[in-house]
């Protein structure tokens, strides 16, 4: 009787140590991973203009638009549109550690998204033009919403300013900027569907 207490007892005993070592081992891979995610995201490490893009809501609607307008400060309308209508822009021309934060905000909802690297240029792209540019607003076109909110991004103009120059075109959105700048500009407001040209100023 007391052979067969003392051999429950020791396995008993393996099972609690190898389920300690089990958890320990689980929580330091959590860990690890956690701090791969951390540099990975790393401000330091990028610096830069960033964009997030949502590519999928994943089974939490809902919760993702809820997000979303915390993140944009959109409204219930806009931010349903972003959600139906993806891949779609949730920030754009941020720093690397706002793109993150919103990252794993809608990450960890269940989302599908991923930073990308603000209107950067294709490896053909032409080298820069020397002088001052403006950018000229021809036609919001169909999506004026994304438009203005791209608008507001560039220039930090407020919602009715930004909804104007949508309006009254044509409008100059950006002015005394240098050649790169104004081909980064003008890519982001084609990407949201607008017409616009570069203007030798």
């Amino acid at each position: 009787m007391t052979e067969g207490l003392s051999i429950a007892l020791v396995v008993l005993t393996l099972i609690l140590v190898v389920g300690a070592v089990m958890k320990f081992a689980g929580t330091a891979r959590a860990n690890r991973d956690k701090a791969a995610q951390a540099r990975r995201f790393s401000p330091e490490a990028r610096p830069g203009e960033w964009s997030l893009i949502l590519d999928g809501t994943g089974a939490k609607k809902i919760q993702v638009i809820k997000e979303l307008r915390d993140i944009t400060g959109l409204g219930l309308a806009e931010a349903k549109d972003l959600v139906d209508r993806t891949p779609s822009t949730v920030l754009s021309g941020v720093d690397h550690q706002s793109a993150s934060a919103a990252y794993r905000i809608l990450a960890d909802v269940g989302a599908a998204v991923r930073i990308t690297e603000t209107a950067a240029l294709p490896a053909d792209a032409p080298a820069a033009v020397p002088g001052t540019f403006t950018i000229i607003l021809d036609d919001a076109g169909p999506k004026k919403i994304y438009v203005i909110k791209e608008i507001r991004a560039l220039n930090g103009t407020g919602l009715a300013e930004a909804k104007r120059l949508s309006e009254q075109v044509p409008s100059k959105i950006l002015t005394g900027i240098d050649h790169p700048t104004a081909v980064a500009a003008h890519a982001i407001l084609t990407r949201a569907g607008a017409t616009a040209r570069i203007f030798a100023a």
